[in-house]
């Protein structure tokens, strides 16, 4: 969607259409609801075949896009990515159970979706920390969910499955015809063939990323980064194992 074609999105969100104003009231009812407590952000890469996600059974977690192919199911789910998921899985959608974050430009396909939250993505690039105004989609979902934990209040964030090491040549951006040999998630068909997914735009994430990594330390919070073999280089590295008790590990 090109700028203009933006405006009636973000002018609806400005003049408080009754969808923007319950999802308003929703953001101020997340706001700091989690203030002080750890956090996971589940991306979907293929390391996450090596993560034992049963360790995450009573953490509060973020997961994106389609992480429930995994039997993984997360507290929020967050799906933003308009032409390769809303678009592509709107039935599958609309169906999820639990508190869910979409993108607003995507309203009218999700209406009378319970626990639906929605959040206005424009293109100024910064790491928002008032969602109810909007936010910057940062070339990946990850992007948002981090600034969805900082608006509740998370004052850890733990990264995991995000790998950041897509196979797969083109230009940023570009929809590109999924095969039946797709390796860049956690399961062969997260994107079966006849569907599509976008050449990920790795040095516009990378800027969203060091956005994030600063307004969290500004604010005295921390994001680490325990992807098994993850190729992010942001966030300070550290071993999945060793947010969990001896208990938990057993």
């Amino acid at each position: 969607m090109n700028r203009l074609k933006y405006i009636p999105h973000s002018l609806a969100w400005k003049l408080d259409t009754p969808p923007a104003k319950q999802s308003k009231i929703n953001l101020d009812h997340y706001r700091d609801l989690h203030k002080g407590k750890r956090c996971f952000i589940v991306a979907n890469g293929p390391s996450l075949k090596k993560t034992d996600l049963t360790k995450l059974d009573t953490e509060f977690t973020f997961g994106m896009n389609r992480i429930y192919l995994s039997g993984f199911e997360p507290t929020y789910l967050v799906v933003t990515d308009i032409e390769t998921m809303l678009k592509q899985f709107t039935a599958e959608f609309r169906e999820r159970g639990g508190p869910k974050f979409y993108n607003w430009r995507t309203r009218n396909w999700f209406k009378n979706v319970p626990d639906l939250t929605f959040i206005n993505l424009d293109y100024n690039a910064r790491f928002s920390t008032n969602l109810n105004e909007s936010g910057w989609g940062g070339h990946s979902v990850t992007f948002l969910c981090l600034q969805l934990a900082y608006h509740m209040g998370f004052t850890e964030v733990v990264l995991i499955g995000k790998d950041h090491s897509y196979k797969g040549q083109g230009v940023p951006g570009q929809f590109v015809a999924a095969t039946d040999k797709e390796e860049n998630h956690f399961i062969k068909d997260y994107i079966p063939k006849g569907k599509g997914w976008k050449i990920p735009d790795y040095k516009g994430e990378e800027l969203a990323y060091e956005l994030a990594r600063d307004a969290f330390e500004k604010d005295g919070r921390k994001v680490y980064d325990a992807t098994i073999g993850g190729m992010l280089d942001i966030f300070e590295k550290k071993d999945y194992d060793s947010f969990f008790t001896k208990e938990q590990l057993a």
